[in-house]
């Protein structure tokens, strides 16, 4: 053999070796204590202990340290098996990388012990990050989140709707967030604010239907939210659609039990409140309070328009169709003068509250659809409509509307005062025909 041949023999055989050690190298990397270092920042790595008990807030935060001011897209991992327990905290952004994943495998938990709300609103709270990508273990398992909120709901902070948020977001844009467990909040579940375009799937949010204040999803002031195939069995809103709120799309949820899907309460203290571009689709609400409902104080201002429920199942769900554009102010009704004709005695003594405004104030509902809403009614009423007297409501359009009474033999009823619109297929009694 020539020398020449020789020699690239030789190389060729040098290089195939330095392959297979890379690929050795690359192998131990990934199976290295059971997680894949070269994709993951673990909370263990920081000290985080999991054994549900001790602290391990100050190792989350410098593993997020780690993972937000880092230039590679490396995960913040909660690893399977392990149980974190958290004090309150924040998150915060801006980060340096344009995508941030936090993957939860394990379980986290708070502490079983109320705090100071003014210093913390909230459990654990993500601030000014794009790119946000909160999931949990999927396949895999895990993703719970528990953050023990009985020790809230008995308490004076119920009672005065002092108790925190469980999770809340703020100013994260392209949030996407999917197949996380969710228990016992002291109040809201999860908290949106100032974000834009967030998409939500997979989530299962759970509570006490007696457990006060504890709303699945609360949104507020953002744009173009998405959200899919979840379950939200709670003890108030499975989600609220507040103010400042725009194209938000409710697809495939299961809801109950709880207050139902809610557009407000808009107006509140005389405030300026606006909601347009909401669909809710392909959903089911079981044993609720309340079914699809639209709630503005009157004395506010502003609007809420564009709204459409479509393909909506009822299982004896009380109150299935609402508008309650007088909803009551009950933090401004204490010197009220019973000889105004626009109040009325509710019981209780020296309590009054306003049903109608008589300012020409109040939050303007129109532009609403009802396509294709059938089940049944807990409560004689199916469909509720209560619109100020000055504004009214105005374009409501009932298609195919088929409810009936849970009980056997019981009729339902519609009820409805200041409500202009039209209906389709679907005999309302206080609604004139198309």
């Amino acid at each position: 053999m020539k020398k020449s041949s020789l020699f690239f023999v030789l190389l060729c055989l040098f290089q195939i070796s330095k392959l297979d050690f890379c690929l050795a190298g690359s192998v131990h990397m990934v199976n290295n204590n059971g997680h894949e270092r070269h994709r993951f920042i673990s909370v263990t790595d920081f000290g985080a202990v999991c054994d549900g008990k001790t602290d391990d807030t100050q190792a989350f935060l410098k593993a997020w340290e780690a993972v937000c001011n880092g230039f590679s897209n490396k995960s913040f991992l909660v690893p399977l098996g392990k149980t974190c327990m958290l004090k309150p905290l924040t998150f915060a952004g801006p980060c340096t990388s344009s995508s941030i994943t936090f993957v939860i495998r394990g379980n986290i938990v708070a502490p079983g012990y109320t705090w100071n709300v003014g210093n913390f609103p909230a459990w654990i709270s993500f601030d000014s990050i794009n790119g946000l990508v909160v999931k949990g273990g999927g396949v895999k398992g895990g993703g719970t989140l528990d953050s023990r909120g009985s020790v809230w709901w008995g308490s004076e902070h119920a009672q005065d709707k002092e108790s925190p948020t469980a999770m809340h977001f703020n100013n994260c844009n392209g949030l996407r967030m999917y197949n996380l467990q969710h228990l016992n909040s002291p109040r809201n579940h999860i908290g949106l604010t100032g974000s834009k375009n967030i998409s939500i799937s997979g989530l299962n949010l759970t509570a006490p239907g007696d457990s006060p204040n504890t709303d699945g999803i609360d949104i507020s002031r953002c744009i173009g939210v998405d959200i899919r195939d979840s379950v939200i069995s709670t003890g108030d809103d499975c989600i609220a659609i507040n103010s400042g709120s725009s194209y938000i799309n409710i697809t495939g949820l299961f809801c109950g039990p709880g207050h139902g899907i809610s557009v407000g309460s808009l107006g509140r203290n005389g405030e300026f409140a606006s909601v347009e571009e909401v669909r809710v689709k392909n959903c089911t609400l079981s044993n609720t309070m309340n079914g699809v409902r639209i709630k503005t104080y009157q004395n506010g201002l502003g609007y809420a328009r564009k709204i459409s429920f479509e393909d909506i199942r009822m299982v004896d769900s009380k109150n299935p169709i609402i508008i309650e554009q007088n909803y009551l102010n009950r933090g401004k009704i204490e010197e009220v003068s019973f000889e105004n004709s626009n109040y009325q005695n509710r019981g209780g003594k020296n309590r009054f509250y306003k049903t109608e405004s008589g300012n020409g104030r109040g939050v303007k509902v129109s532009d609403v659809r009802y396509s294709r809403i059938y089940g049944s009614s807990a409560s004689d009423d199916a469909v509720t409509f209560n619109c100020n007297a000055d504004l009214g409501c105005e374009d409501i359009v009932m298609d195919h509307v088929d409810i009936v009474s849970a009980k056997a033999g019981h009729a339902v009823s519609a009820s409805c005062k200041n409500v202009r619109g039209s209906y389709f297929s679907s005999p309302v009694s206080c609604i004139k025909k198309h």
